[in-house]
């Protein structure tokens, strides 16, 4: 009878079994997962957000509008998007450091250190940016045919 070869965890597994290991390193892990992960909750809005606008150009009437429409409106969707993507990746970019077997310990933890800062300080740089082109004047119509302006 041919035996079965071991069966490879998932990558979802391996990382919820990184982020919940019965380590002392697990403390700052959750510490960092539940920082990036509430980022991630919160920004999925913004998502929905940027879907919205997107379909209001499409089929708007501001098709047409400009070039400086298209490039605030381009600025506006990074500034909403950045900000999910760069959290939600970075939950899974902290694993693939730790599973880095060559790496000594105090690398590990000076580029999880890095990539926090960083990754904070962009969504930070980013939202500010969505907030900014939102209060163009070249948004002005967008803003109030979603009810956005006294939100953002």
């Amino acid at each position: 009878m041919p035996e079965k070869a071991p069966e490879n965890p998932s990558y979802l597994k391996e990382v919820a079994r990184f982020y919940f290991a019965p380590d002392l390193r697990s403390i700052g892990t959750l510490l960092y997962l539940g920082v990036f992960g509430y980022c991630a909750i919160y920004y999925v809005n913004n998502i929905f957000l940027a879907l919205r606008f997107v379909l209001y150009i499409i089929l708007g009437h501001t098709v047409l509008s400009g070039t400086s429409f298209l490039f605030t409106g381009m600025v506006f969707v990074i500034g909403l998007v950045l900000p999910f993507l760069i959290s939600f990746y970075a939950i899974f970019i902290l694993h693939r450091v730790w599973d880095k077997k060559t790496w000594a310990t105090y690398a590990k933890w000076a580029v999880t250190i890095l990539i926090a800062i960083v990754s904070i300080l962009v969504i930070i740089a980013s939202d500010d940016l969505a907030i900014y082109a939102a209060h163009q004047q070249t948004m002005a119509s967008f803003m109030e045919d979603a009810n956005l302006t006294g939100r953002i």
